[in-house]
Order: structure tokens, then sequence, then C-alpha cells
């Protein structure tokens, strides 16, 4: 085997552990690269080295946060009285662009889903049930509208009906079946402000 089918396949391996790129999808990057001009090739160096030097994911809420920062954003002057819960770091970037939340973050890491193999015990509700204290007024459950979001909603809600704490949920009016990070900013600051409380 040549060295350049070697630096191509190894460069496909790496792009197939990416969420929704397959072997043939993978292929059709690489060569991509391989064809483009170099600057192409460099700004992805340089996009992925960033990412692994600069950012860093917190142990305690699981959002991303700077490295040259020490903290995450959990642990500074955020409004502490308000959580929102989320399946991913992306649910929560989008909830922050639209400027209608100045609360704190949880990411789950997932959303409950057995056909998945995916339980409570895969996810961070550990985390979540050591967050809650004195301090928190209001649980805001933003899960995603669809099957696993919905039992991930009913599990949280579960877990924390006995805290001291009010819960709510995102408005309706998000389309059911559909994920956060590709809902407009004005659809989610909408339902943000007009979250139904659960308890």
């Amino acid at each position: 085997m040549s060295k350049v089918v070697v630096y191509i396949d190894q460069l496909v391996e790496a792009l197939t552990k990416f969420p929704g790129v397959g072997r043939k999808g993978a292929e059709r990057i690489a060569y991509f690269i391989v064809r483009s001009n170099k600057s192409v090739a460099k700004d992805l160096i340089v996009g992925l080295d960033n990412i692994s030097e600069k950012l860093s994911n917190c142990d305690n809420c699981g959002m991303i946060f700077l490295k040259e920062d020490e903290d995450c954003s959990c642990n500074s002057n955020r409004n502490a009285s308000c959580l929102c819960v989320v399946e991913n770091v992306e649910d929560a970037v989008k909830i922050e662009n639209t400027n209608s939340y100045d609360g704190l973050y949880h990411v789950l890491g997932g959303a409950i889903s057995p056909l998945d193999g995916i339980g409570p015990s895969e996810l961070s509700f550990d985390k979540l049930l050591n967050r809650i204290d004195d301090k928190l007024e209001e649980v805001i459950i933003a899960t995603n509208p669809s099957t696993s979001g919905n039992a991930t909603a009913m599990y949280v809600e579960k877990i924390l009906k006995d805290k001291k704490v009010i819960i709510s949920r995102l408005a309706v009016g998000l389309p059911v079946g559909s994920n956060l990070e590709y809902i407009d900013d004005k659809t989610v600051t909408t339902a943000i402000e007009g979250r139904v409380k659960l308890n």
C-alpha cells in the first residue's frame, strides 16, 4: 500500500468518527481536502488545534469553556437562581445566542433512549442533583420536543419533585421532533419567555 493511500485512509478513518459521517461521506470529504487549496487543510488544522488546546469541558455542568478562564461560567456571577437543563452543549449555545436567558446551564450529555442503550445512569443526573442548593429557585427543562427528550424531561421532573424549586419546561411552539440547534433564535426566545411551570 503506497504512502498516499495510507495518509488518505488515516484521514478517512478520523472523519468516520464524526456523527452522521459514514465511510463514503468521509472519503468525499478527504478527497475534497486533498484537491482543495492548501489553505483549506491549514484552516481545518488551526480550527481543530484551537478546540483541542483552548477549550475544555466543565466536569460540573458539562458546558464548554476557555481554558484561559480557568473556570466555567457555572462558577461565575451569572444568575444562580435559575438552572436550564439541556441535552447537549449545542442546545445551551442556541439558547445563549438569543440573549433571553442569564442563568446557569446543566448539560446532561444526551437524552434517555432505551433503544439506543442510554438510560439515566449514562447521563449526568447525579451531578444535576448535586447542584440543587438554597440559591436555586427554578429549573427550566429545555430538552428537545422528541420522544427521548420528553422521556428525559419526565425523568428530570421525577427526580426533582421533592426539591424546593419551581420546575418549568420550554413553551409549546417548538416543532415536535426538531432539535434546538436548528430552530431560529426568535422561536427559542419565545419558548424561553413562555415556559410552563410543571409543579
